[in-house]
């Protein structure tokens, strides 16, 4: 019976282990997306603990009221980005937390009256429109 050389030994030894280059080369796409996975889970975390202050800055306050031509409270709904609030019986508004920089701010008032305007969010400031009057 006769043995075949086994390829794994080289001169009756273990072959010799690659180099850590030929295996960074090897492993280099495996190494790449390990890192990004690494990379996004450390800065969604980041963003959790940090209340996202890390990249925009402390969120800041958005309050106003809506008052008709004779200053009495009107019913309706404000809304920010995504973030809707019912006003309430003095016609007035409040958003606790935006992230700073620049909104649309849609009031829609009872009556079917809408209006839109721009507003800046400053990082830890609250910014009051005061009283809006709708015709």
């Amino acid at each position: 019976m006769a043995f075949e050389k086994n390829p794994e030994f080289r001169d009756g030894g273990i072959k010799s282990r690659q180099s850590w280059r030929e295996w960074l080369t090897k492993n280099e796409r495996a190494l790449f997306a390990v890192t990004g996975i690494l990379l996004v889970i450390v800065l969604v975390l980041s963003v959790r603990v940090l209340g996202g202050s890390l990249f925009l800055g402390e969120p800041g306050g958005l309050d106003g009221c809506i008052v008709n031509a004779a200053g009495e409270p009107i019913m309706g709904t404000a809304q920010v980005d995504a973030s809707r609030r019912p006003t309430s019986a003095d016609g007035c508004f409040y958003f606790a937390e935006l992230s700073p920089g620049k909104h649309e701010l849609t009031i829609k008032a009872s009556g079917g009256y809408v209006t839109i305007q721009s507003v800046e969010i400053i990082s830890g400031q609250a910014f009051g429109l005061g009283t809006i009057t709708l015709p």
